[in-house]
């Protein structure tokens, strides 16, 4: 756009200088000329076109001379490129031919072939500044988005090491609660049944039984809490993750989006499931790549075990036994698979094809009412 706008700005002053040396009755051929040279050296970029349309409208000027008032507007394009010297040897002839004339009229041109090439000169420099700008920029903006992105690994990283940090003290708590809190209620509890056993009064038969019964029940409540926080010491991410890091068969493609952690139970169902898949795979498999996606829905959790190894025969055979719902399922432990599956009332569901693939379903609400 700066461009044209200088070439317009040109044209402008050529025009003028036209009219006022020869009159507008032989302004319209020229110009014509000039903006058609002109534009074929917007249109073309490379400087070798630019070159040749410079040498015809020189060729053209020596029959015409009319179209030499027009010169600053063709030079333009030719100005700093690597052609720009052949100006020097042209645009004599064409002065000296013109001033045999009007030597005014050759001064106009020359300093117009002067605002020419400042102009292309202050354009030039203009673009570079300005690509100059915008690589600052784009690298300015590249750098903020890594910056961004490395504040947040480092955010996630210690969220994450700050929720292995609480887990192990949990499940350090858990255990200290259990081995002494724990064991200093049941001797009490002991002790108090033996002397209910050898009191005679009826009082004090009813006192320690009353005694017993709430420590009983602040029993309970420790063994419900210490399930709690053991249930919650287990990080099913991290289990995945370290088994996955200890797959050495093949590459391990890995996603984990869950965000409400599932029950103790569950976890170790998953963490079964993916442990005996991947001990498939290392016996019977010959495959290249394993997915191990485990994905939460609103109504379920998902476990997807997948790899690209060839299915045998007689793998082939286990599964259409167990997709004709036959009671067996002798080999590679799906009937422990199944059976786990089974006690939280979801699906496992085996395909061969591309693979052998291995889908199990759990949906959320019955897990919650059976637990």
């Amino acid at each position: 756009m700066d461009k044209i706008i200088d070439k317009v700005i040109l044209l402008l002053c050529t025009t003028v200088l036209c009219i006022f040396s020869v009159g507008n009755e032989y302004l319209i051929i020229p110009v014509i000329i000039s903006l058609l040279v002109s534009a074929l050296c917007i249109f073309f970029e490379r400087s070798e076109i630019h070159l040749v349309l410079y040498l015809l409208f020189t060729g053209l000027c020596s029959v015409y001379p009319l179209l030499c008032i027009f010169l600053p507007l063709i030079v333009y394009d030719l100005f700093f490129t690597r052609y720009q010297y052949f100006i020097l040897f042209v645009i004599p002839l064409l002065i000296v031919k013109s001033a045999l004339n009007n030597s005014s009229l050759s001064t106009l041109i020359i300093m117009f072939c002067l605002l020419s090439y400042f102009m292309k000169f202050k354009t030039t420099r203009y673009q570079k500044l300005l690509s100059a700008y915008h690589g600052v920029m784009d690298d300015r903006n590249e750098l903020a988005i890594i910056q961004e992105e490395k504040n947040r690994s480092i955010l996630e990283n210690q969220d994450y090491e700050i929720s292995v940090a609480t887990l192990n003290e949990r499940n350090r708590i858990s255990k200290e609660i259990h081995d002494h809190v724990g064991h200093l209620l049941s001797r009490s509890l002991i002790q108090i049944g033996a002397l209910l056993t050898i009191s005679r009064e009826p009082v004090i038969k009813e006192e320690l039984s009353a005694l017993k019964e709430s420590i009983s029940e602040g029993m309970d409540s420790i063994r419900a809490s210490i399930h709690n926080m053991h249930d919650e010491s287990v990080d099913l991410y991290a289990t995945l993750e370290k088994l996955v890091r200890d797959f050495q068969f093949c590459p391990v493609q890995f996603e984990y989006n869950i965000t409400t952690t599932p029950l103790l139970k569950m976890k170790y169902c998953f963490i079964a499931i993916t442990k005996e898949a991947f001990s498939n795979i290392i016996k019977h498999s010959d495959a290249t790549q394993v997915s191990l996606q485990l994905k939460e829905h609103p109504a379920m959790y998902q476990l997807i075990i997948s790899d690209n190894g060839t299915v045998s025969e007689k793998t082939k055979a286990i599964i259409r036994r167990f997709q004709l719902a036959e009671n067996s399922l002798d080999g590679m432990g799906l009937q422990n698979m199944a059976d786990r599956v089974k006690g939280f009332s979801g699906n496992l569901n085996l395909t061969i094809e591309q693979g052998f693939k291995i889908y199990v379903t759990i949906p959320k609400e019955l897990v919650r009412e059976e637990y």
